[in-house]
Formats: C-alpha cells, structure tokens, sequence
C-alpha cells in the first residue's frame, strides 16, 4: 500500500487507524448491515470490547470514516483541480482523472470509501448527503468547468459539457468498483488499461461530434493512438 499523504482524521493512533481501514475494507466489500462489530474487531485483531473503547457503536465508526474520506477527497479535488488547470488537451484531464497511483498515493483508502459511500448513500442519510453534495453537487461542477475551459480555447468542440463530465463520473465509479476485486484478492473481469483506453476514445468521439478532423485530440475516426493509453 502506497505512503499516506493525509491526515488520519487526525488521529495519532494506530489502532484506532486500523479500524477505520479494516472497516472501510470490510463494509465495502460486504455492505455495512452484513458486517459486525466482531468481524471489525478481528480484522484488526484485537477483542470486540476493545473496540468500543474507541468507538461506541457502527455507526459512529462509519461517521469517522465518512469524516476521513472526506478530507482525502478535497485533498484529491485540489490536486486535480491544479493539475487540470495546466492541461491542454482532453487525453491529460481524463488520464489525470482515472491515475490509480495519484489517487492511492493521496488516500489510499480513497477507491475503498467510494465504492462504501456509492453503496450505502440508499441506507444513511448522512452518506446519502455526502454523496450529493461532493459528487453530483461539486465534482461534476468542478469537471464541467475544465471541460468548458478547453472548448473556450476551441480544443474540443462546444458539446454539452456537463453531460459529458457526467458520463466520465459515472465511469470512473464502474472502473472504481471493478478495483473491489483486488482488494477481495479476486482478478477482475476487465482489465482496468483496456477501459481507461476505451473511455478517452468515447470522450473523445463525443466531443468530436460535428466538428470534424480539426483538432487531433479528437478525432473519432483518424489515429486512435491520439487518444488511447
């Protein structure tokens, strides 16, 4: 597992770290109803009253993760907000968007916590709230405004950005939760290089519609390598 980058919710100690990443592990895996205090507590490997002491129900550990994975998401967004801001084609947003060791390097419980988060938003009105705000609410806004940025330099075509910022949200949530398998130490059924590749292709043609062959980072039907891994 890659370094940590971020605060812990603060937290010095190790223990109490370890639970919140053995149970982020495990109700992502499993779902929060399915898993029990024991299954946490022998995760960690330490007595199921041991863990009370640091948390006194479920739900306030699943409160500390939401809490946690909220910090690594805005150090996330920050960085790629920095990045896109240098980007000058629609291959360098997405490739900054889908890099699985940036965003593991920044949380490497990140992949885990959505994938919680997407699960659980139906059951908890506290994950639900977290799920509208950052993602619908501010992820989207935050791709649409790249996405608008380099159709006002004209290098992609004047298409429907937030449709498109969209559609690329709600890929990178798919790929994300084909990440599960590895982490239930199962081969995934696709491979992760093959649909990053054939994401850009499609965010590519989509732009492209109408404008021709005029700029070469979207060209539907030209060189692929244009715009693929």
């Amino acid at each position: 597992m890659s370094e940590r980058k971020i605060p812990d919710s603060g937290y010095s100690s190790e223990t109490k770290n370890k639970i919140l990443d053995e149970s982020t592990k495990l109700f992502a895996l499993r779902g929060f109803n399915a898993v029990s205090v024991r299954d946490i507590a022998t995760a960690v490997g330490i007595k199921t009253s041991s863990l009370y002491n640091y948390y006194e129900s479920k739900d306030a550990l699943l409160e500390d993760i939401l809490v946690r994975f909220e910090k690594g998401y805005w150090h996330y967004l920050n960085w790629l907000s920095n990045e896109n801001m240098k980007a000058n084609s629609l291959e360098e947003i997405i490739d900054n968007m889908i890099n699985k060791e940036i965003i593991e390097m920044n949380d490497p419980m990140g992949s885990l916590g959505i994938s919680l988060i997407l699960k659980e938003q139906h059951n908890n009105a506290s994950v639900r709230k977290r799920v509208f705000e950052l993602f619908w609410g501010h992820c989207i806004k935050s791709i649409q405004n790249d996405f608008d940025r380099l159709a006002e330099q004209g290098v992609i075509d004047k298409s429907n950005t937030r449709m498109v910022a969209i559609l690329l949200v709600f890929c990178i949530f798919a790929v994300n939760d084909l990440r599960l398998h590895e982490f239930a130490d199962a081969k995934p059924p696709v491979d992760h290089t093959e649909i990053y590749s054939g994401l850009k292709k499609v965010l590519a043609s989509v732009f492209a519609q109408g404008q021709g062959h005029s700029h070469g980072c979207c060209n539907p039907c030209g060189d692929e390598t244009r715009v693929a891994s």
